[in-house]
């Protein structure tokens, strides 16, 4: 809240209203048009990583498409059948449901290879890698070209997404966290130069 952003979207919210991510989408053209009246093109807003997850038809999907790869028992495994659904469209269709496929196929090219490509270890997908401020910046200039087209909006929009991830999170180490930090460091460095693998550091 320090960073004072002209909007501030909080999945949990979003999920008790039930929005879909147009309606979020909308919501955010609402305040870039009545701030672009005013003269304001320019503004700040703050999205959470996981937003995707608190909208039904992106949670859908997304659950589908953790199935599709429940079966794959390795990386390799699952890294080709990435390939093999992202080659092939006609794959992905007869694999998802209706509802799911027809929201898949809206998905510009970025968003439909980190969907299929980033997967967490035990397979499901890496959220933390999809790149939801992107998404959500692609909907907007869509939504505001219509928007100018019919003449209600008149300003300029140029998105610049950034993604802070833990840095979001996280303060500044204090002394003994760069002390326990240098420690672990060391004794790992100790560890490689004796050879000594599938070991684990504690202090």
């Amino acid at each position: 809240m320090q960073t004072h952003p002209n909007m501030v979207i909080i999945s949990e919210e979003c999920a008790h209203r039930g929005e879909t991510l147009i309606d979020i989408v909308n919501r955010i053209c609402d305040i870039v048009q009545d701030r672009a009246l005013q003269g304001k093109n320019y503004g700040c807003v703050l999205i959470p990583e996981g937003l995707l997850n608190y909208v039904a038809a992106y949670k859908n999907l997304i659950n589908e498409v953790n199935q599709l790869f429940a079966n794959c028992s390795s990386r390799k495994e699952a890294k080709i059948l990435s390939q093999k659904l992202y080659d092939n469209e006609q794959g992905v269709m007869d694999s998802l449901t209706p509802w799911s496929y027809s929201l898949y196929s809206t998905l510009p090219e970025f968003l439909k290879k980190q969907l299929l490509f980033e997967r967490e270890i035990e397979g499901t997908t890496k959220i933390s890698q999809i790149e939801t401020e992107k998404l959500i910046a692609y909907y907007v200039e869509q939504e505001l070209s219509r928007r100018k087209k019919q003449g209600k909006y008149s300003g300029s929009f140029a998105p610049v997404t950034h993604y802070f991830g833990y840095q979001g999170r996280c303060s500044h180490p204090s002394i003994f966290d760069c002390e326990l930090a240098s420690t672990y460091g060391f004794a790992a460095g100790v560890f490689v130069e004796n050879g000594l693998t599938a070991m684990s550091v504690t202090v």
